[in-house]
């Protein structure tokens, strides 16, 4: 009688391991894959509030801008202590920290400074438009120097500072990830950049049907 391919004990192995690997692929990552990643952009929505939240009288409502640090730096050390945790089985303990060090740089600029300063410009911007332009969303001073709280010109700006963040947020990850991390801080960490990863990452940031620009946009 003869043995078919699919009976061999090395058949059954390869189709045990593919399974596997299948899995593994199919297994969705918590922090990044599931609306856990959401608590990354609170604090986005504390800066963008702030203007409105400071003036309440209500003493929770106006310290939520300062709450919503906490749900932000929680899903930060989860996640700086997830990519040590897969790192250290990976690549060892001592790259393990680096690539976790590596994660919270990146997540404090993306996730805390970069909003702050974004928020903040465009806040300025259209405080500065609004008085010139808009009467109704200026920004007036009583005889003792003090603002007079423009309740019309806080939302005004909160609106604009959550725009203005969802504008830019894929742009400015971007250019900390591609830019900032891979070409400046993660060689000073001693990341080494790797070439097939890159590539890899390339094609699968490349919409479908596009697979022809890569390498054409450059010159």
């Amino acid at each position: 009688m003869k043995i078919k391919a699919t009976d061999t004990t090395y058949t059954k192995k390869a189709e045990k391991a593919q399974k596997k690997a299948q899995n593994k692929a199919q297994k969705k990552d918590i922090l990044h894959d599931t609306p856990v990643r959401y608590l990354g952009y609170c604090d986005d929505i504390g800066a963008a509030t702030r203007v409105v939240c400071s003036n309440s009288k209500n003493a929770l409502i106006k310290n939520l801008p300062a709450i919503s640090y906490i749900p932000v730096a929680a899903y930060i050390s989860a996640d700086v202590l997830s990519t040590y945790s897969k790192a250290k089985k990976e690549d060892g303990k001592e790259m393990a920290k680096k690539k976790a060090l590596s994660q919270g740089v990146f997540q404090g600029i993306t996730s805390i400074l970069f909003p702050i300063g974004i928020v903040g410009a465009a806040q300025k911007g259209a405080g500065k438009m609004f008085d010139k332009f808009i009467p109704a969303l200026k920004q007036n001073i009583a005889e003792n120097g003090a603002k007079i709280v423009n309740h019309k010109r806080d939302v005004a700006l909160a609106v604009i500072g959550l725009g203005a963040l969802i504008a830019v947020s894929e742009h400015v990850d971007k250019f900390a990830k591609n830019i900032l991390m891979k070409k400046i801080i993660n060689p000073i960490i001693g990341i080494k950049e790797n070439k097939t990863e890159c590539a890899q990452e390339t094609s699968n940031d490349t919409p479908k049907g596009d697979e022809h620009l890569i390498g054409t946009t450059q010159g």
